[in-house]
């Protein structure tokens, strides 16, 4: 199926907002370099791969997998693995690489319902139950300085939104100052390290806003111009846009129930997919409006709570525990109360 050009400015200009700002770090989601993650990928918006271990030193050690039976860091964080984690050098020094950052924001989704000392008490725990002393400094140093970055880019965050980001100049400015930004508190090496794949494909978004919005250009020259600005992703950037609008031409081909598709977009969808991917789809569908009814009677049933004055708010706590215990699996009563607690739902 022929793909539509997707040029507009107001949608770039869309998806360069979500990947300026970055305030807080959420729950820890699916791996944002997951093609059906998409933009949303890292905390900020952007769809960033990792990048290869610097191949100067072998990594020794890696501490990415979740200590056996360790409890959660914190009750929002049941049911998930640690993700990230350290790398160290025959010289037990920190290998900087994007899983140290993903280590810090698994534990920095925890802001918002603990403090920083708490949360870094957390790291330091982890960390000392598979690292030496020194490599534990080392990462809490790290942290530091990552924490102190993310408290100043909050500073600034009011001050960019401020900005016309419909205009390339100015997007371009606000994507300048928080390179700059990121190097003052992280330096070179580990801005590098952090933010290399995020900025690369920053710097393509800004390319394709400039394109889209420069009057010279007829539509054939400007799409064979957004066409030639995927030079400016890795090979891994543009395997996952790649993978990324497969899935959008699938949802396209699939915007009407499945059992309602023309023989047409059936068989466009099983010669690009494979022969159960209608099975796949419709799966997925399924699940989808199973969580959604699920979702709507967790919400009546809180809502008739709520509105029994015989009961005290504990008894009301109590009584929906019991309801989701009954209707849900643990799974999904945990991601229905962390929707209650990122949504304020009463």
């Amino acid at each position: 199926m022929k793909r539509r050009f997707m040029g507009r400015a107001g949608m770039l200009a869309s998806l360069l907002i979500l990947a300026l700002i970055v305030i807080s770090r959420r729950e820890p989601q699916a791996d944002p370099s997951e093609p059906l993650a998409a933009a949303p990928a890292d905390t900020d918006g952007s769809w960033a791969v990792r990048p290869d271990a610097p191949p100067a030193t072998q990594p020794r050690a890696v501490t990415s997998a979740p200590i056996e039976n360790a409890p959660a860091p914190h009750p929002s964080l049941e049911g998930t693995d640690v993700n990230g984690g350290i790398r160290v050098d025959d010289k037990g020094r920190i290998i900087l690489h994007r899983d140290v950052r993903r280590l810090f924001d698994y534990y920095l989704s925890l802001r918002g319902r603990m403090d920083n000392e708490s949360i870094r008490a957390l790291l330091r725990q982890h960390l000392e139950a598979s690292q030496p002393g020194t490599v534990v400094q080392e990462a809490l140093a790290l942290f530091d300085q990552y924490v102190a970055l993310i408290n100043a880019e909050a500073k600034y965050a009011e001050e960019w939104t401020e900005r016309d980001l419909k205009a390339s100049e100015q997007v371009a400015s606000v994507l300048e100052e928080r390179r700059n930004l990121r190097r003052e508190y992280l330096g070179d090496a580990l801005s590098e390290a952090f933010y290399q794949d995020q900025e690369q494909y920053e710097a393509f978004q800004l390319e394709r806003m400039k394109i889209s919005t420069n009057p010279d250009l007829n539509e054939a020259e400007k799409k064979a111009a957004l066409d030639a600005a995927e030079s400016l992703l890795s090979p891994q950037q543009r395997e996952i846009r790649k993978q990324t609008f497969a899935w959008l031409d699938i949802k396209q081909l699939a915007r009407q129930p499945i059992e309602s598709l023309d023989a047409e977009g059936a068989d466009a969808i099983r010669q690009r997919f494979g022969d159960n991917a209608l099975d796949r789809l419709a799966a997925v569908e399924q699940e989808r409006q199973s969580w959604e009814q699920k979702r709507e009677d967790w919400l009546a049933e809180k809502a008739r709570l709520s509105a029994r004055p015989d009961l005290s708010e504990g008894e009301k706590k109590a009584q929906l525990e019991a309801y989701g215990q009954s209707h849900l699996d643990p799974g999904e009563l945990r991601r229905m109360q962390a929707l209650d607690s990122d949504t304020g739902a009463h």
